[in-house]
């Protein structure tokens, strides 16, 4: 698992090379002439002289009529049309920054909304417009209480999932992820996350097809973080203040301009220059931008941009300046701004979204792990063919130990015994004349194997092994067990956390306690975690970290052959490739589930033949439970066996890393196989 945390300009400059995010674009001021653009025209200025931020109210059927929606401070919202006079005003909100609604990709009921904060209030309000009845409708529950003063605020609509969500930008330096859904017939709002976003943060910009928000910390620079909510939330700077980037002062508005389907852009206001810099989203080419005319002497704030036709004057969209000191806005044709960059517009230029793989929501999920940090790692799924309701989870705590889990999340049992990192187990081994389900766990504490029993009855574990099972590791880390149906006898795999060095031991009965022989040793490489070994066929999965997953003999005399069946560098993973669980169906068949933790999802392989890679998906929020999606993930396990009617073909249980809505500690979620079969198209 990889975390960085940026805490300061000067940590984050520091850590930038140990973080896989982009550096800035430049060091020193631009010496390159800028490009100039004409002002096409300007607003009135607004009843209070105030000009913060815009958003424009679109006539799909009449382009040219659209409207411009112009924060106007204490005077509230006003409302121009395109040749900036004044037609509407709404007074009964001290609206700061406005933002309106327009994809085709939001239900009904989310688009077409206008979303404005309330800077008296410290909240957001949530509205219809009628622009035939010039009326504004309030269409929020309530006031969405960020109770602090707002200093930024951008939309969102997730490729990945098609929510809505609110960026917030606080004075207590957060950018604060809301998400908006439909509730009957009103807007209601949750809180998902909380970033650490700099005192200073102010105006925000969201790149969907690229899935980033970007945000101005007024006397630092531009920063970038993952818009997807249960992303990493480490931001990378774009720009930096001068000496440390090309920014001359204090960095205002910001905003994203896509002028065609190959072309990116983040436009930032830089004060101190009196221009407007444009970094390239794929690249690091840096334009400046100028503007005619008194804009020059103004003091710009909020910039907006709108990449669809509205009419013969601003056939491929406007840009929306809002100029401070003139309380008023300027309009800038993007054609002009695309003709003077040398490159060529495309009507409703907004680059569409990647493809994304699908996506699952969890039915249920754990209470949270007692341990704070990264502590949750790994899951183990443990069947009662007897009574499947009374099946349980077993979660290794790597702070103190293994929980166990009923089907509903709730903790029933912990075994406080030392840093359990892997847990696996297998029914039917002989131990002092009985069969048991025994399990076992990587202890870091002690450097060793812990071994259990599960007692059906009181869902309970209690200590079988022989003393202390030592590993010789000098960090016992992943670990997976397997009975062999050639010899009949029960293994554990584990592996070293410095090197991946893989040790095989034979289980043994020691007088009705568990002792280990070791019978092979593996060399992966570098460092692995997650495996999982096939009882049927007789195979051991590893996920190589940085490499891939490889393929081994399960066998003790299996070797150190292996076949490569997928990698990071031309496959379809991404590093770190962490858990591994294998799904057994009927002849042979079923499917390998890898975590693809560098793209917080999952992959999908075929566990027959020659391992055929299916397909991925991601694990979101299940908003209707108040269950939030996975991330991030570690350790996952998964069963075929039916467990009732939310998992009637089987259960996936996966670590999350990021346990959100609200922010606890890490947990796991619980996904129906059924689900996931769905999403990927497969039959069984």
């Amino acid at each position: 698992m990889r975390h960085c945390f940026l805490l300061s300009v000067s940590a984050s400059l520091l850590c930038l090379n140990a973080c896989s995010v982009p550096t800035s674009v430049a060091d020193t001021p631009s010496a390159e002439p800028p490009h100039i653009v004409p002002v096409a025209r300007q607003t009135e200025p607004t009843l209070r002289h105030f000009a913060l931020d815009a958003a424009v109210w679109r006539n799909e059927s009449q382009p040219a009529e659209s409207l411009l929606v112009l924060a106007a401070g204490e005077a509230g919202l006003e409302v121009h049309d395109l040749a900036g006079k004044r037609v509407f005003a709404y007074d009964k909100i001290e609206a700061g920054f406005v933002e309106t609604t327009r994809s085709d990709r939001l239900q009904a009921n989310l688009n077409s909304l206008l979303i404005v904060s309330d800077q008296r209030l410290g909240a957001l309000r949530v509205y219809t417009f009628d622009a035939g009845k010039r009326a504004l409708y309030e269409v929020g529950r309530a006031p969405i209480s960020i109770d602090d003063e707002i200093t930024g605020l951008c939309t969102y609509v997730s490729p990945l999932t098609n929510k809505l969500y609110a960026f917030v930008a606080t004075d207590s330096g957060l950018l604060e992820q809301w998400e908006l859904f439909a509730a009957k017939s009103k807007i209601d709002a949750q809180l998902i996350r909380n970033i650490p976003a700099g005192k200073g943060v102010g105006h925000c910009a969201v790149d969907e097809p690229g899935q980033r928000v970007y945000f101005s910390e007024e006397s630092v620079g531009v920063w970038s973080i993952a818009a997807e909510p249960e992303s990493d939330s480490a931001r990378a700077p774009l720009d930096l203040v001068y000496p440390h980037g090309g920014l001359l002062e204090e960095v205002k508005g910001i905003a994203v301009y896509r002028p065609n389907a190959t072309s990116g852009f983040v436009m930032a206001r830089d004060a101190g220059a009196k221009a407007f810099n444009l970094y390239a989203i794929e690249g690091d080419k840096r334009e400046e931008l100028r503007l005619e005319g008194d804009i020059e002497i103004g003091d710009a704030e909020g910039l907006t941009i709108f990449p669809s036709p509205l009419g013969k004057d601003f056939p491929n969209g406007l840009l929306i300046v809002a100029d401070e000191d003139a309380g008023n806005y300027k309009l800038v044709s993007l054609d002009s701004i695309a003709s003077a960059l040398g490159i060529h517009p495309q009507s409703d230029s907004s680059a569409s979204p990647a493809a994304q793989a699908p996506t699952v929501q969890p039915r249920a999920e754990t209470e949270p792990v007692p341990s704070y940090g990264d502590a949750a790692d790994d899951p183990a799924i443990l069947v009662d063919r007897n009574d499947p309701a009374r099946s349980v989870v077993i979660g290794t705590d790597k702070k103190l130990g293994l929980n166990v889990y009923d089907l509903s999340g709730k903790l029933l049992h912990s075994v406080p015994d030392g840093r359990m990192n892997n847990v696996d187990l297998r029914e039917g081994f002989s131990l002092g004349g009985e069969q048991v389900t025994l399990v076992t766990a990587t202890n870091r504490t002690t450097k060793s194997i812990s071994a259990y029993r599960y007692d059906a009855a009181s869902q309970r574990l209690s200590v079988v092994s022989d003393g202390v099972l030592a590993t010789g590791f000098e960090d016992p880390y992943g670990l997976c067990m397997y009975h062999s149906a050639k010899s009949g006898s029960y293994y554990v795999f584990a592996n070293d956390s410095v090197d991946g060095k893989i040790r095989q031991w034979r289980l043994t009965d020691r007088k009705g306690k568990v002792g280990i022989e070791l019978v092979r040793e593996i060399v992966v490489g570098s460092q692995a975690e997650g495996c999982a070994a096939d009882d049927e066929l007789g195979s051991l999965y590893v996920a190589e970290e940085d490499v891939g997953l490889w393929k081994y003999s399960a066998e003790p005399d299996g070797g150190t052959a292996r076949n490569s069946i997928d990698d990071v560098e031309k496959g379809n993973l991404t590093d770190d490739v962490e858990g591994v669980a294998i799904y057994y169906d009927k002849n042979g068949t079923g499917f390998i589930v890898v975590s693809n933790q560098g793209e917080d999802n999952y992959s999908v392989y075929r566990r027959e033949g020659a391992n055929e890679h299916v397909g991925k998906f991601h694990i979101v929020a299940n908003s209707a439970l108040g269950v939030d999606g996975a991330s991030e993930t570690d350790g996952l396990d998964v069963v075929s066996a039916p467990l009732g009617a939310e998992f009637p073909q089987g259960l996936l249980v996966v670590q999350d890393g990021r346990n959100l809505a609200p922010t606890a500690r890490q947990n796991f979620k619980y996904v129906s196989w059924a689900d996931v079969m769905k999403a990927l198209r497969l039959e069984r």
